[in-house]
């Protein structure tokens, strides 16, 4: 009877045993089909445990209901395994790309946003804000363009793709370094705005010394030793010497400019004096042809003398001018003029205010041809309203009226 009570007791606690076995087994199977999945939504974040495999019915076993234009976020999430889920809610965003405005309704990033609407990137645009940042309504993306941005400097050109700033940075950029004296263009403290070709010249200097010729200056002085229309040399002029030391300036090797950085006057140039005539042409000696004759047929006094040219020796004045002829033929003049004197050669058409009647003359041409010879002023000259001419001298016939012409005279007024 023993036996069997012991019996009994192993028995039972043998399913005991199994009973607990079993209930174990299953709560561990249990367990093996969930996962753990960490969810970030509305600016929460929430640890699920979960066997769903679809990640908007877990979003909904965790109270975050998708809506229609919401996106989630499955790159960190393989179904089954603990992992975590992002749920971005639609906003509306306007999108400035240089200055043109959109607006677009979508979830996720900033970079989404770009991308969904077909913006496309170069590495150097900026973007603000970064793309990274998750889309909230009424946000404002501004895309800044880079531009291009040349730089050449020692013969080499290097592109650069920049959004702004300054020539000076875009040099620093480009690990392009210059001197006070180079020549850059733009100036380094002007603004990138636009696509600009930026350049460097690289500048040197180098003097040299050269002796140079200094041209003499002149002057003039009027000499009552000339006649008007006369000069004469006085003081010959003597060109000068200067030590000149100049400073040229190049440009990438080329010759741009030049300076004077000194000069040293090695001989003083010498001045040339020039004398003009100032006496009257009047007043000039005019040399005569030989063996010529006068046409006045008048006889002058004893007191008028000549010299061995026919000119007179005593004069009260001398008068240069235009010596027009005429003749009886011509004119049909009378046999007598104005004053009452015979027409024959001598007796001569004046204009009686410069020459009163019975003025007494001595005329000869200034290019030493002719004598008229002694004359007397004894009648008025129709050029006397149209100031043509000096003097009308008759001649003593038509043919030698013709000769004569009209030609330059001096007149003796005796």
């Amino acid at each position: 009877m023993a036996n069997h009570s012991h019996l009994k007791r192993k028995i039972v606690a043998l399913v005991v045993t199994l009973a607990i076995l079993l209930s174990t087994t299953a709560v561990i199977a249990a367990a093996a089909d969930t996962f753990e999945v960490t969810l970030y939504a509305d600016g929460k974040t929430v640890l699920v445990q979960t066997r769903e495999k679809n990640p908007v019915d877990i979003f909904e076993q965790a109270g975050f209901g998708a809506q229609p234009g919401d996106f989630i976020d499955d790159s960190g999430f393989s179904p089954g395994t603990d992992g975590t889920l992002t749920l971005y809610r639609a906003a509306t965003v306007r999108i400035i790309d240089d200055g043109k405005e959109g607006l677009a309704v979508i979830a996720g990033t900033v970079d989404r946003a770009l991308t969904e609407g077909g913006y496309e990137l170069r590495e150097e645009d900026v973007v603000y804000p970064a793309e990274e940042t998750p889309l909230t309504d009424g946000m404002e993306i501004k895309i800044t363009r880079a531009f291009r941005v040349q730089v050449t400097a020692d013969g080499q050109t290097q592109e650069l793709w920049l959004t702004g700033g300054t020539v000076k940075q875009a040099l620093a950029a480009a690990e392009v370094s210059y001197k006070a004296d180079d020549e850059i263009s733009p100036k380094p403290e002007a603004k990138l705005t636009k696509a600009t070709d930026i350049t460097v010249g690289r500048v040197t200097y180098k003097t040299r010394t050269v002796e140079e010729e200094v041209a003499f200056s002149s002057s003039t002085r009027y000499s009552n030793d000339l006649y008007v229309g006369e000069t004469k040399v006085e003081k010959k002029g003597v060109n000068g010497v200067n030590k000149v030391t100049y400073k040229d300036k190049y440009v990438d090797g080329k010759k741009t400019g030049t300076t004077v950085e000194k000069t040293v006057v090695i001989k003083e140039p010498v001045e040339q004096l020039t004398l003009k005539g100032a006496i009257s042409p009047a007043y000039k000696p005019v040399i005569m042809k030989t063996g010529l004759k006068p046409i006045s047929v008048l006889q002058p006094s004893s007191k008028l003398q000549l010299d061995e040219n026919g000119i007179p020796k005593n004069y009260k004045s001398v008068v240069v001018g235009l010596a027009k002829s005429y003749s009886p033929d011509v004119r049909g003049v009378g046999a007598y003029g104005s004053s009452g004197r015979p027409t024959i050669p001598g007796n001569i058409a004046v204009d009686p205010r410069q020459f009163p009647y019975g003025t007494e003359l001595y005329i000869v041409s200034t290019d030493g041809k002719y004598i008229y010879g002694y004359a007397v002023a004894s009648d008025t000259g129709g050029f006397v309203k149209t100031n043509s001419c000096m003097v009308d001298l008759l001649m003593p016939n038509l043919a030698a009226c013709i000769e004569w012409g009209a030609r330059n005279v001096r007149i003796y007024v005796l």
